[in-house]
């Protein structure tokens, strides 16, 4: 409860702390969407606006609500919500087939419950009496398990708010990142909606002058690349062929955006550049295009319903391994002190 927290005694620290994330995240958001942190500041926004609002609810009905609406979001993540990762990966082994991108979710909901499992039993003290490196195990496994699904869900939430967040509305360029092949030859499903929403773009930027860039080079298993099956595709649509450009030597969505950068670089005129790819995909995108000093604005193309806990905490693996350095510097951060104090007494 608030009370027993003593939360009461310092609502003006608390609505300082709400202001200052608020603050941050805007701030940062004005500066450059793309950046990551952007999502911690907002996730720093949310726990301590609700801390907030708990404290001024204090002692009025509204406040047991609260308490109760909390309660039952942290039993939804804790215990559903992996459950449902797990059966998702199933459902998207069905209709997709077997692949290690396809059963992330299933892999991440199974770690979820691990860490969980794991926290309760060294919490029971059911373990080897007298371990203090059994107990140090189980512990830093848990805390990287809380760890990684803090930071999930702050780059969940950031991921739906980018997609609405004011953007201009013509470009000179539109890119439009590549998605695999249906018998080496004919877009997917997935791909033709990038393709529909970035041929929107297009045509209502052809008075400033644009150019679609598509980008996907040709896999082993491919008769074409995926930027000539993109642009077969984008001619059917109504696009005119002069302002297709291809870029078809990429493997992944790095190399997909530094040759598309320079691409337009090696070009004359204006350069403002709109990256089109599913809306899963757009904050990794972002994140990637800043990396290289390639100035974007990611567009996100419709996504089947299905398809979105597989495809989030793939995107999510993809940005952990390229930040994986920070990631682990803030988990070392968090859990030395910890194992510092266990063994200390």
């Amino acid at each position: 409860m608030l009370n027993s927290l003593g939360l009461l005694k310092y609502t003006n620290l608390i609505y300082l702390m709400i202001l200052v994330s608020g603050g941050l995240f805007i701030v940062s958001v004005i500066i450059d969407r793309r950046r990551f942190r952007n999502a911690i500041y907002l996730q720093l926004f949310i726990i301590t606006g609700i801390i907030g609002l708990q404290a001024a609810l204090y002692d009025t009905p509204a406040y047991m609500i609260i308490n109760v609406v909390m309660v039952l979001m942290i039993t939804f993540l804790l215990l559903i919500v992996p459950f449902l990762l797990i059966i998702n990966g199933f459902v998207v082994v069905k209709r997709e087939g077997f692949s290690l991108s396809n059963i992330v979710a299933l892999l991440f909901g199974i770690l979820i419950i691990g860490g969980e499992i794991g926290s309760l039993y060294s919490i029971s003290g059911v373990g080897p009496a007298d371990s203090k490196l059994y107990f140090c195990i189980i512990l830093l496994f848990s805390i990287l398990v809380f760890y990684l699904s803090m930071i999930f869900l702050a780059f969940m939430f950031y991921s739906f708010l980018i997609r609405i967040i004011p953007r201009r509305v013509t470009y000179n360029y539109v890119v439009v990142l590549g998605a695999g092949l249906i018998d080496g030859e004919r877009v997917t499903k997935l791909l033709s909606e990038r393709i529909d929403k970035a041929v929107k773009v297009y045509k209502r930027s052809k008075k400033v002058g644009c150019c679609l860039i598509m980008s996907g080079g040709q896999g082993p298993d491919e008769k074409i690349s995926e930027a000539q099956a993109m642009k077969n595709y984008a001619l059917t649509l109504g696009v005119d062929e002069k302002d297709i450009l291809l870029e078809d030597q990429s493997a992944n969505t790095m190399e997909n955006l530094a040759n598309c950068k320079h691409i337009i670089e090696s070009r004359e005129g204006g350069n403002s550049t709109a990256v089109v790819t599913s809306q899963y995909h757009v904050l990794r995108a972002d994140v990637y295009a800043r990396s290289l000093d390639f100035p974007t604005t990611g567009i996100g193309a419709h996504t089947a319903f299905y398809y979105w806990p597989a495809a989030m905490t793939r995107e999510y693996a993809g940005l952990m391994r390229h930040y994986w350095q920070t990631f682990l510097f803030f988990y070392l951060l968090f859990a030395m002190p910890l194992i510092l104090s266990l063994f200390q007494n």
